[in-house]
């Protein structure tokens, strides 16, 4: 009987505990279903929140830089591993994981579709699964489908969400594995492992609720406040009559700064940037990055003077070098000062420190203003360029024209210069070194550089004769890293041969030896097209450049030509410098600038190959079918 109680009692307490250790599992199962679906649904409504335009990119357009940058921020956040979108029909549209960002043009392999059910359902569907067997997958992970609805109630994609949950189902196996060893409480440990999962759950749940509520009010590279948890302060501010003024600031040609040093580098820098503001600000005063290198301060019980003390100690803080690994950075930051008046909008005064900052970098840099009447027109004006500029590139409405190239022996028309221009809406005409660096500002000027490399080829293409045309290029068109494709393309699509085409670069562009520009370069060479180096002689003029790349042609820069009239022998020795490098490196060179005909028949006799300028006519629309011979010829007197 006693034999029999024991083995009774034996397997009570086996099936006991196994009955436990299945509910304890299913427990588990289920927290960490119910922690996928907070982890997801956080996420999800982060990306919908923070990726400018989402309904955009989940429809297939192509991502702009702001975008790639926020998805690869969101691809490193807690244990979210990968992510898809699909698009209202359940279409894959873009994959992030280790292989960083991939749109639905890139991807391998047949099209991925989200189930039906998804898009049905409204709401977050989580499966657990096992990964031990794929290499690229945790032991354990969840895989979550959440819909996500437009503010008009309507669901215009899914985000598959990779959660790695493999820490969370260790953590409850192990705690169920300490828990059976200890014999003498194992029901009341088993029974109670259940609720003390369930607790662990929630506690991480709500740090992850919490998590997500910081990167909603704060940016997540500087940890200072975003757009929308700044006007929030500064409003209850505001009423309150606290908020005295509120200074606008940003990185001088942080643009630049990307460009050369890369965006990590440029990251690190914006960060010492908001470190430089905290250092120089009080603790009650309201600082938050708005975006990209703009930075938002707003002072509070502080007045003009006290606020311009502070303002330029940030200024004055923010010029000293700043070193990250091997690049160095001597950099600067402008900024603008609006005071509130207590009966001013919040808006207002917003506006007025744009303005104010948009008056400091006009006026030099590195230096802040404090708005006044003028400034507001100033700004309205900015603004309306920008407007213009922007619906311009839309609409691809620029024109060209082209300015003669002339062989200086036969004085006959061999090629021409591509030169964009852009009429205000009033009809007239906005000058280049207007509107240029306000496109590259915009980070409108690559698409810009496309245009006019499609359209220059195509209109050469339709002359009836072998004229070359020659096209400038921007550093933010080799820094794109598909320079190549682009030109390629143009080419084909134009039927036009690679060695009609020749591509101006000036030295500035080649100063930071980046890899992806001499790749670019050289891939360039390959195709047959002619490389230019612009502007000889002004700036750093390195013969390293001029070895390692290759040009095919310098081009004598307009300042020494029109000073063979003001210091002609000093000029004419410069001029014949470069002639003589030109000839030793093989290379052709062009004198562009040239006004007389004093100066065209100089640089004839000195050996430039050929001849730019007013002289041989304005730029223009290409001329219609073949042109006459006398139309095709301009002859100098004495040559």
């Amino acid at each position: 009987m006693l034999f029999r109680l024991a083995g009774f009692l034996a397997f009570a307490l086996l099936v006991l505990a196994g009955g436990i250790r299945y509910v304890t599992q299913a427990s588990v199962e289920e927290a960490i279903r119910r922690e996928s679906v907070d982890k997801a649904l956080h996420y999800a409504q982060y990306m919908a929140s923070h990726i400018r335009d989402i309904e955009g990119l989940v429809a297939g357009e192509r991502p702009a830089q702001d975008q790639i940058e926020t998805v690869r921020h969101i691809r490193r956040l807690g244990d979210i591993f990968r992510f898809k979108l699909f698009d209202h029909h359940g279409r894959l549209v873009l994959v992030s994981d280790d292989s960083d960002l991939q749109m639905r043009s890139h991807l391998v392999g047949a099209p991925e579709t989200v189930p039906i059910h998804v898009m049905a359902a409204r709401v977050p569907v989580v499966n657990v699964k096992d990964g031990r067997e794929d290499p690229d997958r945790p032991d354990l992970f969840a895989e979550a489908y959440v819909p996500l609805i437009s503010d008009f109630g309507d669901v215009f994609g899914v985000a598959e969400v990779y959660v790695d949950q493999t820490e969370t189902s260790g953590y409850f196996r192990d705690s169920f594995s300490r828990f059976a060893l200890m014999l003498s409480g194992v029901c009341a440990l088993l029974f109670s492992a259940p609720y003390v999962a369930y607790g662990f759950q929630k506690q991480r749940a709500e740090r992850s609720r919490k998590d997500a509520e910081f990167l909603a009010s704060y940016d997540a590279l500087t940890g200072l406040m975003n757009r929308r948890e700044f006007l929030d302060r500064a409003r209850e501010l505001h009423t309150a009559g606290k908020l005295t003024a509120i200074c606008y600031l940003d990185a001088d040609k942080f643009k630049g700064i990307n460009d050369i040093h890369g965006h990590a580098v440029g990251d690190a820098y914006l960060v010492h940037l908001a470190g430089v503001l905290r250092s120089c600000t009080h603790h009650d005063d309201l600082l938050a990055r708005f975006g990209g290198d703009e930075f938002v301060i707003g002072f509070r019980d502080l007045d003009l003077e006290g606020v311009t003390g502070r303002v330029k100690s940030i200024i004055r803080t923010a010029s000293q070098e700043f070193h990250e690994g091997d690049a160095v950075i001597a950099g600067s930051m402008s900024a603008g000062i609006a005071v509130v008046a207590p009966g001013d909008q919040l808006d207002d005064p917003l506006a007025h420190a744009d303005a104010a900052l948009y008056h400091s970098k006009s006026s030099g840099r590195n230096m802040f203003s404090v708005y006044g009447d003028h400034m507001g027109e100033d700004y309205r004006r900015r603004m309306a360029l920008h407007s213009h500029l922007r619906q311009t590139t839309r609409d691809k409405n620029f024109s060209l024209l082209y300015q003669r190239l002339v062989d200086a022996s036969t004085q006959k028309v061999v090629g021409y210069e591509a030169l964009l221009r852009m009429v205000d809406e009033d009809g007239s005409e906005i000058p280049p070194s207007v509107f240029i660096p306000v496109a590259e500002e915009l980070g409108l000027i690559s698409e810009i550089g496309a245009w006019v490399l499609q359209t220059a080829t195509q209109e050469i293409a339709g002359l009836d004769d072998h004229s070359l045309v020659s096209v400038n290029l921007s550093a933010a068109q080799l820094h794109g890293g598909d320079l190549p494709e682009i030109v390629a393309s143009a080419l084909k699509e134009a039927g036009l041969p690679p060695d009609r085409l020749e591509l101006e670069i000036t030295e500035s562009l080649l100063l930071d030896d980046d890899a992806s520009v001499a790749y670019q370069i050289d891939a360039l060479k390959e195709m047959g097209v002619s490389l230019a180096m612009d502007d000889f002689g002004t700036g750093y003029s390195s013969l390293s450049y001029l070895w390692r790349f290759g040009f095919d042609r310098l081009k004598v820069d307009r300042s020494f030509v029109s000073g063979l009239e003001r210091d002609p022998i000093r000029s004419r020795q410069v001029i014949e410098t470069i002639l003589m490098l030109g000839e030793r490196l093989n290379m052709r060179v062009t004198a562009e600038g040239i006004e007389t005909e004093k100066q065209a028949r100089i640089l004839a006799d000195l050996g430039c190959d050929i001849l730019q300028g007013y002289l041989f006519g304005r730029p223009a629309a290409l001329p219609q079918g073949e042109a006459a011979p006398e139309q095709n010829e301009r002859r100098v007197s004495g040559s």
